[in-house]
């Protein structure tokens, strides 16, 4: 399937591919002097039924069934009333950013096999895959969707530790070979990867790990436009947050991808995809 790649809405203020681990870091701006949580909430419902629904059948949005679709996704990724403990947000952020900066297709969508509601998805937080120019991909996401970038880079490095082991790897390989549908995009190529015959010495080499991270930003906090000090401020941030990660990060095998996404506010964010998210389970 040839999805369109959709249009970012978070802009690029620093990124560095010399290297593993590469860092790609992207901001929301501002609008009026205002951090933009609320535009950047709307983008991410924009994303829900992408994110909830496998990849085949996107093509049956249509103005008949888009409405219900999108109300039957929104209730699928949370209808508690105590969300500020939820994460379900950092993982539709690295979905959208999979999407639209590197060009991903999901393999599989945990959310879409919830038993419950409000039940909590282990295993990694995105399955995606990528057609690179030599060889296929397999993306497996981690998120830490945190106020503090030092806490987030202690946890989700040990994190990585546990996640990269064999034991770990077949586990969630297993359960994602068995909801992947026989008319998925490139279903052979992955089934093979996933295929517990298969040396982990052969996946290692297209495996890739990006890792997203939230924190809330003093740069962003100390700013109200973007304006040259802004980008300025923020790039030296990242940086520090990225050097901080690469001397802490032992993964040498697999391609790691830093993606910090710094935030005025979680709870503002919070609080505006709340607001639109019981929206559109109501439609």
């Amino acid at each position: 399937m040839n999805a369109p790649r959709p249009q970012p809405f978070l802009e690029v203020r620093v990124e560095d591919t010399a290297g593993l681990p590469t860092l790609l870091g992207l901001c929301a701006g501002y609008e009026l002097g205002q951090w933009r949580s609320t535009q950047f909430a709307k983008y991410l419902i924009r994303h829900l039924i992408e994110f909830i629904y496998p990849v085949e059948e996107w093509g049956a949005v249509t103005s008949a069934t888009g409405v219900e679709m999108t109300a039957r996704a929104a209730e699928a990724v949370y209808k508690t009333q105590k969300y500020e403990n939820r994460g379900e947000i950092g993982e539709l952020i690295l979905f959208a950013v999979l999407r639209a900066h590197y060009g991903s297709l999901p393999v599989v969508s945990k959310f879409f096999f919830k038993s419950a509601a409000n039940d909590t998805v282990k295993g990694f937080d995105a399955v995606h895959f990528i057609v690179g120019q030599q060889r296929l991909e397999l993306w497996l996401g981690e998120v830490k969707f945190y106020s503090n970038a030092a806490t987030a880079i202690r946890d989700v490095v040990k994190e990585l530790g546990v996640h990269l082991e064999a034991d770990y790897l077949r586990e969630e390989f297993t359960w994602i070979g068995n909801k992947m549908r026989a008319d998925g995009a490139r279903y052979e190529e992955i089934r093979r990867l996933l295929d517990d015959k298969t040396s982990l010495d052969q996946v290692f080499p297209v495996l890739h790990i990006p890792v997203l991270i939230t924190y809330e930003s003093q740069a962003i906090k100390n700013h109200d436009i973007a304006d040259d000090a802004y980008k300025a401020a923020i790039e030296a941030e990242l940086r520090r947050h990225f050097e901080s990660f690469r001397d802490r990060c032992a993964v040498q095998r697999v391609a790691v991808h830093l993606i910090l996404v710094p935030l005025c506010s979680k709870r503002a964010l919070q609080d505006a995809f709340d607001h639109r998210l019981r929206a559109a389970q109501d439609l």
